[in-house]
């Protein structure tokens, strides 16, 4: 992991214990699993925009739903001939 063995880590946490001391750890723990998350999920999110622009030819929220554009020109033609 990045190029860390064992001992690296082990000395990082003891490293982290003295500094910080045993009460703040476990909340230090918390918030950066809650961090690791939410960025997890801004990626994820990312990553689903950019597909669905690449698929649809444009970004979601222009286009007020997930329709291609074909399927919204034959629209377009059916109302123009009703």
């Amino acid at each position: 992991m990045f190029g860390v063995g064992v001992q690296e880590m082990v000395f990082i946490g003891l490293l982290f214990l003295v500094i910080f001391g045993p009460s703040k750890l476990p909340q230090m723990a918390r918030d950066l699993g809650q961090f690791v998350n939410e960025a997890r999920r801004a990626v994820e999110g990312f990553k689903e925009d950019l597909m669905l622009e690449e698929e649809y030819g444009r970004k979601p929220e222009e286009s007020g739903g997930l329709e291609r554009e074909e399927d919204s020109e034959v629209e377009r033609s059916e109302r123009l001939t009703d």
